[in-house]
């Protein structure tokens, strides 16, 4: 089941970017990239903010701020041109207030959104959350942790508590790899794209192997972090042999290998 899955992923990375995912990169260029007192300004001041940008940004996106709503208030800096006619790069010099507002604050035409993971994992769920445990692996939900479905912390998950079942089944299997296979020595010491790419297609075999839609999410999620079919290729035995312990916890695999207990007859 695990083969057939990845042989699946492999030709639809192989494929190249869906047009969904490019519709979703262009959307992303359109967007500052925020510094880290920046990060923390939004979330003390509109701690369930999912994605950020100016009034301005905004409106080129389709979309309008509600009238009434109030600025999230962050640093920008002031640029001016080195006198070096040789370094094109601007200096920032001072820093001036700025307001960005969060997407909840406006109204307008849908955004560009990944291919989500569809359908019911039904038991799935709850068997998954019982190997998160037995890995001695707290879990947490939040929508404290900015615009991540999770997070992988060595020991501990945190998802965000908005999540639709499948979606939730997705990301959680997706941040127990991380804990698997990335976080066992207290270092990350592969690349990030090696280490997603892994995570996704983990998610992406045990997904299938219960059932779920995953459309192009799986494929489309590799490709953002610039993953490929050889770095799929290259890391195929630790996915294969990660995907068949989690699809053996979540599926009746597991618990057909054990042996039955015989059953006490009174005296």
């Amino acid at each position: 089941m695990a083969d057939k899955a990845m042989e699946k992923l492999v030709e639809a990375v192989e494929g190249g970017k869906s047009k969904r995912l490019e519709a979703y990169l262009a959307m992303l260029g359109r967007f500052h990239r925020y510094s880290l007192g920046n990060v923390l300004l939004i979330a003390s001041q509109k701690p369930d903010a999912r994605r950020v940008a100016g009034y301005r940004t905004w409106q080129q996106l389709g979309r309008q701020v509600k009238q009434g709503e109030k600025g999230i208030r962050i640093l920008a800096p002031i640029l001016i041109r080195k006198q070096d006619e040789d370094d094109d790069e601007d200096e920032a010099i001072a820093f001036k207030t700025a307001c960005v507002f969060d997407v909840s604050q406006t109204d307008g035409g849908e955004l560009p959104e990944f291919a989500k993971v569809e359908g019911n994992p039904g038991q799935a769920l709850e068997r998954l959350k019982e190997l998160v445990s037995e890995h001695g692996i707290e879990l947490e939900y939040s929508n404290h942790i900015g615009p991540a479905e999770g997070a992988s912390e060595g020991g501990r998950i945190i998802l965000r508590t908005d999540l639709e079942p499948a979606s939730e089944f997705s990301v959680l299997v997706h941040e127990l790899v991380h804990e698997m296979l990335h976080q066992s020595e207290g270092e990350l010491s592969e690349s990030k794209t090696a280490r997603e790419t892994e995570a996704e297609a983990v998610a992406f075999a045990v997904c299938q192997a219960v059932g779920l839609d995953t459309s192009t999410a799986a494929s489309d999620y590799i490709q953002l972090y610039d993953g490929k079919k050889e770095t799929l290729l290259a890391s195929l035995k630790r996915i294969k042999d990660t995907a068949g312990e989690i699809i053996g916890a979540v599926t009746d695999e597991r618990r057909r290998e054990q042996p039955q207990l015989p059953v006490a007859v009174a005296a």
